[in-house]
């Protein structure tokens, strides 16, 4: 059994709370691309959303608008696709960061 010393126990203490600081800030990193991403996306859908209206409304025939709303579709989910790729980016790259500081931090208590 070893016995820790008042100075082991502060330089723990220190390098938990430090690990602590470090995986907040890279969560909220994450948060942030995130919300980046949800923004970047709205804002193309807006400007997508406006144009394509008034496309629709353009249209002179039922064939025409039938035409513009299929391709519409298409369109939406190729965006969808792009959103969730980068979305997965997102989190695996925090995810990774953070097992990465929780590795390191679970050698460091692991010294003896």
């Amino acid at each position: 059994m070893s016995a820790f010393t008042p100075e082991h126990l502060i330089e723990r203490n220190r390098a938990n709370v430090a690990t602590l600081f470090t995986l907040t800030d890279r969560g909220f990193d994450g948060f942030l691309r995130l919300v980046e991403l949800n923004l970047a996306t709205a804002r193309a859908a807006g400007a997508e959303s406006a144009k394509r209206s008034l496309e629709m409304l353009s249209s002179t025939t039922p064939e025409e608008l039938f035409t513009r709303h299929t391709s519409r579709a298409q369109s939406v989910s190729e965006q969808a696709l792009s959103y969730a790729g980068h979305f997965c980016d997102i989190v695996r790259d925090t995810h990774s960061k953070w097992v990465e500081t929780a590795q390191a931090q679970y050698r460091y208590n692991s010294k003896s």
